[in-house]
């Protein structure tokens, strides 16, 4: 019989008593397992296992459930730049709720009723559709389109259901509703190919090159841009980083590196570098006799 610590553990960490008296563990069981320090109380009715995470024993001290963008971010989807705990209570609930998480920042409560619960949800944790949708009325235009995008591309929901969501977003997201892919790799991605377009420059994203892979972006055919994100570039990527630039610049294509700080902090400069690269790489290319590529794994 499993103890239970690792029926808590089954359940992601944390689990309400109901949970567990519904799965056979014992009162006494219970009782047991805090004594012996395998299982934590954190707030009445809510226990937690030793592999709980911050947010976890937050959430479990206010009697939330962890939603909205930091629902996202456990699952690697776009969630913007706000980094606070978000968490879901019910609107009914009553009772005072700490105003910070242990780390001193803000808690921003969502009081609200489950617009979309299923089998996916768990006591702890909203199910994706909820927490999706919790994202979109919170961030910004730019960042929720990203967050839809990115939603779909690491498996968090399906395309249907993102034209499910869409179909009941707020208004100010339709422009952006009419303008999604789901090509993009990551959220930075959608972004700098969104910001691109509506100045009016032609990019393609996930470009195939033999060789090579997939290339981020594509600008005018004749600039590549890789937005290096923390999850995919990190100091163990730096090298062949380096062999995929010096790859794209054989092929007579212009490689671009841009980190988060510059798409989304130092926008102005890193478009001023972008434009004059493209306006360089253009005319390298008038320079070939007007020879145009053909391929894209044309090597000349």
């Amino acid at each position: 019989m499993r103890s239970t610590a690792t029926l808590i553990c089954t359940l992601g960490h944390a689990a309400m008593t109901d949970e567990l008296l519904r799965l056979g563990v014992t009162p006494r069981q219970l009782r047991m397992a805090i004594a012996r320090g395998t299982v934590v109380r954190a707030a009445r009715g809510v226990y937690l296992c030793a592999h709980a995470d911050r947010d976890q024993r937050d959430a479990a001290v206010a009697h939330g459930r962890i939603s909205c963008l930091s629902a996202l971010r456990r699952a690697n989807v776009w969630a913007g730049i706000d980094r606070s705990l978000h968490l879901q209570v019910p609107a009914h609930a009553t009772g005072t709720r700490p105003v910070r998480d242990q780390g001193g920042q803000r808690i921003h409560y969502h009081w609200a009723q489950p617009q979309f619960p299923g089998t996916t949800e768990r006591s702890w944790l909203v199910s994706p559709m909820e927490a999706v949708w919790q994202a979109i009325h919170c961030l910004d235009e730019e960042h929720a389109i990203a967050c839809l995008e990115s939603a779909v591309h690491e498996g968090f929901l399906t395309i249907d259901q993102v034209r499910e969501l869409c179909a009941r977003a707020p208004v100010r997201l339709a422009g952006g509703i009419r303008e999604l892919e789901f090509t993009s790799g990551s959220g930075m991605e959608t972004i700098v190919r969104r910001r691109l377009r509506h100045v009016g420059y032609s990019v393609v994203a996930q470009v195939k090159v033999a060789g090579i892979g997939d290339e981020d972006l594509v600008v005018e055919d004749c600039v590549a841009i890789e937005t290096d994100g923390e999850k995919w570039h990190g100091p163990d990527r730096f090298h062949a980083d380096r062999i995929r630039d010096l790859k794209t610049e054989a092929l007579g294509r212009r490689s671009i590196r841009l980190t988060q700080d510059q798409v989304l902090y130092e926008w102005e400069t890193t478009l001023a570098a972008i434009a004059r690269v493209v306006t360089d790489a253009q005319r390298e290319q008038s320079r070939r006799f007007g020879r145009l590529l053909t391929r894209r794994d044309d090597p000349l």
